[in-house]
């Protein structure tokens, strides 16, 4: 390769590897003094130990915060006797319970005596843990990279989940990042929260069939259950998923034998419009109408798929039905008052901390690399400063959120990446030193280092991809990290190899260039 064109060649690649690298990780204002750009890695969602979590408290009906009850009684107003007489202390205090609340778990329906309270309030204690170990069983499928759900003081749910702001969103400098994320959050957590049992209804074909429900008012609008009296939810669904393809969304409900005849007969009346004008089956959720599907001809598949504007309703609607429709309702109705936003466990400037970590970490191995490899040790520099930069790149494009152990996963990658060059590099240099060129070095050094180098990313790969495709949560996102690292390490190795012959043409010294030597052997007189 010629001079011009490896000089050519060479600013091509480092002005390509400055630009990504400014940005995806440089953030800056913009000249008109009023705009800013976030880089991509700023834009890249953290986990909630670097960014914090949103929490909300559930209160079952009948149930107040004692910051209600004191504030109630303190005030000596006409409610105060009444808040008196008719709510009692939790175990701790932290809550008050109504009175007729717990007559419902007393044989007389009352609860005057402290007998009647203590059983009582042991009674809905175990309710509640129920119904936390079922919103436990939602959080786990929508698939959080971390979330705690735990009943609290036995007549309370406490719910935490991480805010999924990016770095940007966390320091206020993409105010719309941040109120999108709180609003997915609070979206979240109030379809995964929704109790009673789930039923499949439609406004006027329960009517004429007959089937269940009571008309709630005269003259309104009323919904009923579309199946037979004899047919439970659990007998007709058996599952249902989140589905995504083509940048569309959907919930795949999947039926069972006896649910698909039964939808079969349902849809061929409600398609029907001579019969029935609303063509909607109505997914209902106790009293909140969750999700429908529309009826336009007869459904004798196994499955069906019901479209939804973005991806985080789509998962939230697949949670909440597939837990109902399995025996996951919740026994109880619960309701909160606002989500609250909780900084970042391991402290406010935790982010900044890691990237100033990571940062040390890189700029360690350049200067290792170029004090063994001198130039070479500089040209493999930019061939990892372009690797962090598509990695970061990639990570954004697909979604995945960034945790710290996602960040030690990605730095495991950068190992790799590293730890196989310089192995073939010291082949290279075994080589030189037996005696043949570099250039002829180089070729048997790669060759022989090849195997050892593609099972190593082989093994790893596979590893990523059960990871990404069998784990859950913070093991799926590093799944993913490490699947992305590893599928750059091993075309940016081959890459780096081009990348010898490129800058090794224009240097007269080819094993100066290098930092390699060998021992020049004189002949006997």
């Amino acid at each position: 390769m010629g001079k011009i064109k490896s000089a050519i060649i060479t600013a091509i690649v480092v002005l390509a590897t400055a630009a990504l690298f400014l940005f995806g990780v440089v953030s800056c204002e913009l000249p008109d003094g009023v705009n800013r750009y976030n880089s991509i890695l700023s834009n890249v969602h953290l986990g909630s130990e670097l960014t914090g979590d949103a929490y909300a408290t559930l209160l079952p009906e009948g149930v107040i915060t004692a910051e209600e009850y004191d504030f109630t009684v303190a005030d000596e107003g006409d409610k105060a006797d009444e808040y008196r007489d008719t709510y009692v202390p939790s175990g701790s205090g932290a809550y008050y319970v109504d009175r007729d609340t717990l007559g419902s778990y007393t044989d007389d329906g009352t609860a005057d005596t402290d007998a009647d309270v203590e059983s009582a309030l042991a009674a809905l204690a175990e309710e509640v843990e129920s119904d936390a170990a079922k919103l436990a069983e939602r959080f786990a499928s929508r698939n959080y990279t971390s979330y705690s759900v735990s009943a609290a003081d036995g007549c309370a749910i406490r719910v935490n989940v991480p805010t999924n702001f990016t770095y940007a969103a966390y320091t206020g400098s993409d105010n719309s990042s941040r109120t999108d994320s709180l609003s997915e959050v609070s979206t979240a957590i109030n379809y995964l929260t929704l109790g009673g049992e789930l039923t499949l209804r439609n406004n006027e074909y329960g009517i004429r069939d007959n089937v269940s429900a009571v008309q709630s008012a005269e003259g309104s609008t009323v919904t009923r259950n579309i199946l037979k009296p004899s047919l439970s939810v659990s007998d007709v669904i058996s599952s249902a998923s989140y589905y995504a393809a083509g940048g569309s969304y959907a919930v795949r409900i999947n039926l069972t034998s006896a649910g698909r005849d039964e939808i079969s007969r349902v849809t061929a009346i409600i398609a029907d419009t001579d019969q029935v004008s609303d063509q909607y089956i109505r997914f209902y959720v106790g009293e909140t109408n969750v999700i429908n599907l529309t009826c336009d001809s007869q459904m004798t598949e196994g499955s069906f798929y019901i479209q939804v504007s973005d991806e985080e309703t789509a998962r939230n609607y697949a949670s909440l039905l597939n837990s109902a429709a399995n025996g996951g309702d919740l026994s109880l109705i619960y309701s909160y008052d606002e989500v609250v936003y909780g900084s970042a466990v391991s402290g406010v400037n935790s982010a900044m901390f890691l990237a100033i970590a990571v940062l040390v970490i890189f700029a360690a191995l350049a200067a290792f690399a170029i004090a063994r490899y001198r130039r070479l040790g500089l040209v493999f520099s930019l061939i990892a400063l372009l690797f962090c930069s598509a990695v970061i790149a990639v990570i954004y494009l697909v979604g995945t959120t960034l945790t710290t152990l996602g960040v030690f996963t990605a730095l495991l990658t950068l190992a790799v990446f590293a730890g196989t060059n310089f192995w073939s590099y010291e082949a290279i240099r075994k080589e030189s030193e037996a005696g043949r060129t570099l250039q002829a070095s180089v070729k048997l050094g790669y060759k022989k280092t090849l195997t050892g180098i593609l099972e190593l990313h082989i093994v790893l790969l596979v590893i990523s991809v059960m990871l990404a495709l069998i784990g859950v949560g913070e093991v799926a996102a590093c799944g993913m990290v490490l699947l992305i690292g590893i599928l750059a390490s091993y075309l940016l190795h081959w890459f780096t190899c081009f990348m010898w012959y490129v800058t090794m043409s224009p240097a007269r010294d080819k094993y100066k260039f290098c930092g390699f030597s060998r021992e020049a052997f004189e002949e006997d007189d």
